[in-house]
Formats: C-alpha cells, sequence, structure tokens
C-alpha cells in the first residue's frame, strides 16, 4: 500500500504548495507540522513582505507573517518573496537591505518619499508591476532617460499614487517598452493633458485607470465630463482602498483587484470609443 511518505518530494511540496497558496492562514498551521513542512512551504509562507504601519481583518484572511529587517534572516528567506510593500509608517533605514536581500521581486509598491539614492537597490530588480511616487524618486520629471533603466525592462503595471503637474513631469512613461496598464490616483486633481497624452503615446496600453482612495474595496464611478471627452475605452474610474487590496490579493484572499476589475469592464465596451493614436 502506497503511503504518503511513499511518494516524490517534489509531489509532496506540490501538494503542500497548492494547499498552502490558498491563504496564508493555511499556510502558517502546516508550517507546524514538522519542519520539513516548513520548508516546503517557505515559497509561500515567504511570498510577500509588508513593512507597514497598517493593519486590516478581512473575513477572506486575518494572519499576518511578521516581516523581518535581520539581515541574515532576509538573506535565507528573501529569496522566496514575490510581493514587497514599504509604505512611509516604517522606517527607510532597512529599504536597501531588504531590496538586496529579494532579488525575485515581481510586485513592488514603494509608498513612502525615497530619493534616487534607493536605486542601486533598485537597479537589480526587474519588477512586473511597480507603485511608486515617480516625481520624488527621481527628483524631478521622469524623463526617457529613467524610463530605459533595467529596473522597468518587463514593466507592465505601473501606479502612481502623487499628485503630477502635467505631462512634461511623466512624459517618459512612453517609454516604457512594455507598459500595458496605468494608474493614477485623481485625489490632489489630475490634468487633462496627462490622460491624452498617455493614452496617445504609450503604444501598448490597454488600461488607464484613475482611481480615488476610499475606505472601500474597488466601486467604479462616472467618469467626469472632462474625461468623458477625451472619449477612449480604456479609461475605468473607480474609488478604491488601493493600499488594503493590494495586501489582500498578494495575500491570496482574492483573485480580483482593480487591475482585473477593469479588464473586464474594458471588454465589455465597444471599441469605437477611442482616440486617433
Amino acid at each position: 500500500m502506497t503511503t504518503a511518505a511513499d511518494l516524490p518530494l517534489e509531489l509532496i511540496q506540490e501538494i503542500f504548495l497548492i494547499s498552502a497558496s490558498r491563504n496564508l492562514s493555511e499556510a502558517a498551521i502546516l508550517a507546524r507540522i514538522s519542519h520539513q513542512t516548513y520548508n516546503l512551504i517557505k515559497p509561500i509562507l515567504f511570498s510577500i513582505f509588508v513593512y507597514s504601519q497598517f493593519e486590516f481583518e478581512d473575513e477572506n484572511w486575518s494572519y499576518q507573517w511578521p516581516c523581518q529587517t535581520d539581515y541574515n534572516w532576509l538573506k535565507i528567506n528573501g529569496q522566496y518573496a514575490r510581493n514587497l510593500h514599504f509604505n512611509d509608517g516604517a522606517s527607510s533605514y532597512n529599504l536597501h537591505i531588504i531590496l538586496s536581500s529579494c532579488p525575485n521581486l515581481t510586485n513592488i509598491a514603494l509608498w513612502l518619499y525615497i530619493s534616487k539614492g534607493y536605486l542601486p537597490s533598485l537597479l537589480t530588480l526587474r519588477p512586473h508591476r511597480l507603485s511608486i511616487y515617480l516625481n520624488h524618486f527621481f527628483e524631478g520629471p521622469f524623463q526617457q532617460k529613467h524610463a530605459l533603466l533595467p529596473m522597468f525592462n518587463n514593466l507592465t503595471h505601473l501606479d502612481l499614487g502623487e499628485h503630477y503637474d502635467d505631462w512634461d513631469s511623466l512624459e517618459g512613461i512612453q517609454h516604457l517598452p512594455r507598459l500595458t496598464h496605468l494608474s493614477l490616483t485623481t485625489n490632489w486633481g489630475l490634468e487633462t493633458s496627462i490622460i491624452s497624452n498617455a493614452l496617445r503615446h504609450c503604444k501598448h496600453l490597454a488600461i488607464l485607470i484613475l482611481y480615488e482612495w476610499e475606505d472601500m474595496m474597488t466601486t467604479e464611478i462616472p467618469l467626469e465630463s472632462t474625461i468623458l471627452d477625451i472619449g477612449d475605452y480604456r479609461i475605468v474610474s473607480f474609488e478604491c482602498d488601493y493600499l488594503r487590496e493590494w495586501e489582500l490579493v498578494s495575500r491570496g484572499g482574492s483573485s480580483r483587484d482593480m487591475w482585473t476589475i477593469a479588464e473586464e469592464i474594458v471588454r465589455k465596451r465597444p471599441r469605437a470609443l477611442n482616440v486617433e493614436r
């Protein structure tokens, strides 16, 4: 009779990884079974690092793994991290260590005002999704020379959660080689020239999200008349709690975020509404 002990180690790990990936609460329980099990599910257990002053509770998840800043711990476990959320409620003192210890990050949210002094640490990464204050990070307008840096080679989703004065402050995003999804906050006002130029010049752009920070999950809201005049089916307007949603989806508590919801909305729209490009 075949028992679990007779199964190949790769298959046993796959079984545990599938079970643990349902949510981190289950992963935490599995980690206590044995040291071997703990090692098997590390890729799930340490897939997300959150350094934040905020804590949330949701019916889908309530477990939070304590994030470490100890260099030796990060040197061992940082390799498993795919998602990093770091905001201004946490000290930026250890950010260099964290970034350099997590070489496989693909989804990064840096919600704090950091300078390009952190650029050497970010240049080694190739994120697919990035949320960052671009103008503050580069200490001025985001230009073509910035967009061609290796850290942007694989970037498809870009969220810009700060105020931008005009298109000149952002024109470099048109040179991001793989950008398909862009989101801009409207909390502090947003020039329509930024919207129209992004749609016109970002040649691979499929989704443009305009969102307001609210204490709620993503809810579609009507477009303002000035934005309606642009007449492009790729624009979607939301109210959402981006921070809470980012963490919920990254931890496996949901498979839908504002990006996927926007894709669903745009797929149902007629393509007739489109600016000339």
